[in-house]
């Protein structure tokens, strides 16, 4: 069964309701308790990226699924790399075109125009779509 990220995030999240209120009342301080939360949702987010690159055939993030290569170099591998859990979900929202015209400009530091070439559509087209791309993942 591939990595579910919504449903361990709600498990961490759970979880973290529980330490939280046990912190306070043993008495840590607030700036105590927010950095060890802090410092749980790293290691957390460290374990999603392990196993997302565990499943060499797939690579989960909340509900979606994107194939990607074995040795990790996938299209989309770069994915991966992101610790903002929020920015994680919203991305696997996009359409395999907005991922790919995404990657394009800011992975592979490509020019509108460049790009435009690239996918064979309007220079005016990719600036459309790059702007509702940073609308959706704002």
């Amino acid at each position: 069964m591939a990595y579910n990220y919504a449903r361990e995030k709600q498990r961490f999240d759970d979880e973290w309701k529980r330490k939280e209120l046990w912190y306070r009342k043993e008495g840590m301080s607030e700036g105590d308790i927010e950095a060890m939360r802090r410092f749980d949702l790293a290691q957390f987010n460290r374990d999603r990226a392990y196993e997302s690159r565990r499943r060499p055939l797939e690579m989960a993030c909340g509900s979606c699924y994107i194939q990607i290569q074995e040795n990790g170099t996938g299209r989309y591998s770069w994915i991966d790399e992101i610790s903002n859990p929020q920015l994680v979900v919203r991305l696997c929202k996009l359409s395999e075109s907005d991922i790919a015209l995404l990657k394009l400009l800011v992975i592979d530091g490509h020019s509108q125009a460049e790009v435009a070439s690239i996918l064979g559509i309007a220079q005016q087209t990719v600036s459309v779509r790059f702007n509702k791309i940073k609308k959706l993942l704002s």
